[in-house]
């Protein structure tokens, strides 16, 4: 059987891994990334999930932690979690294993089987009504001045500034209700590179993260050359609506892709199974760019999900960072 993979960020690569380890006959196609760490975006912090799923693919999970976290400081407030930063680019070239991604363009006639993994362009796979779109700007910075591991929400998004060891520091932001480059700016964290010798901009990209979630990006699986189109990862809506991570799901869409390699409608069942969870954040962001009143429901939701990421939000703090999230400016 010849499989194709499009796109060659951590759900391509960690699915041609797994796939290589099978047996199979694999390409991998990506287009050219001319940001300075060869990925776009770069996205290094982690959450619960990792460790297994990269020992899944035959590597040393330890390997790519850059630091350990047992809190965040998210709007000022001191939450206990179980946190992580990683060398992403790493990762990647790790999982194709010494190979490389064609740049060519991918003539799908010529596989048995095409794995959508084009996240946000989706691609090989039908198009998404109402779909929603997180812009997001970041940066890798250097300073002489510490900077704690901190998230601030605001304007139904959030900024972060994770630290990651020597190689400085991952600062960002994503916005569903103004501008992440203005709401970065007002925070102060990445200094005045022209005029402080504290802080030095190393690189930056923007772009845009799918908070759909799968429930709202039907079809998973559709009719193509022999064995059709199979999407995993971001181009099938598996990113947290609320956090915005995608990273683990990514990986988890691929091992139940493998559970489920000959059954369509399994794979699709088990998306939706595993990743429940992600509709009732997505039924959230639609009640915040509605204007709709938010409460207790919806708090636990946003508790629940901290807690999946080893954060542990009380009820309170819950409510009070759901209050945030509409807040605009500081």
């Amino acid at each position: 059987m010849k499989i194709a993979i499009a796109g060659a960020g951590t759900t391509g690569t960690y699915c041609y891994s797994l796939l290589k380890k099978e047996g199979f006959h694999v390409d991998l196609f990506d287009r050219p990334c001319k940001t300075a760490c060869g990925i776009n975006p770069c996205a290094w912090g982690i959450s619960r999930g990792f460790l297994e799923l990269v020992h899944a693919a035959g590597l040393d999970p330890e390997k790519y932690i850059l630091r350990r976290f047992d809190s965040v400081l998210m709007n000022e407030i001191r939450i206990p979690g179980e946190l992580m930063t990683i060398d992403k680019p790493s990762l990647i070239q790790d999982l194709t294993k010494g190979g490389t991604a064609k740049s060519a363009s991918l003539s799908i006639g010529d596989y048995d089987r095409v794995i959508d993994a084009t996240g946000l362009a989706r691609t090989y796979l039908p198009s998404i009504q109402g779909d929603i779109l997180l812009p997001c700007i970041q940066h890798r910075i250097q300073t002489k001045m510490p900077i704690d591991n901190r998230i601030k929400l605001g304007g139904i998004g959030y900024a972060w500034c994770f630290p990651l060891g020597q190689y400085g520091y991952h600062v960002g932001c994503g916005s569903l209700a103004g501008d992440p480059k203005k709401l970065l700016r007002q925070l102060g964290w990445l200094g005045d590179g022209s005029s402080s010798p504290a802080t030095k901009t190393l690189c930056s990209c923007s772009g845009k993260v799918r908070l759909t979630g799968p429930h709202d990006a039907l079809p998973f699986v559709t009719d193509g050359p022999r064995d059709g189109i199979w999407g995993i990862g971001e181009a099938i809506g598996c990113v947290a609506p609320l956090a915005g991570d995608g990273i683990v799901p990514g990986m988890k869409s691929v091992r139940l892709l493998l559970e489920n390699w000959d059954d369509p409608q399994g794979y699709t069942h088990a998306i939706l199974k595993e990743f429940h969870w992600m509709k009732k954040e997505r039924a959230v962001i639609d009640k915040l760019l509605a204007r709709f009143p938010l409460g207790i429901k919806e708090a636990w939701v946003l508790r629940k999900n901290s807690k999946r990421m080893g954060m542990e939000v009380g009820l309170t703090q819950a409510v009070q960072f759901l209050k945030d999230l509409r807040a605009m400016g500081r």
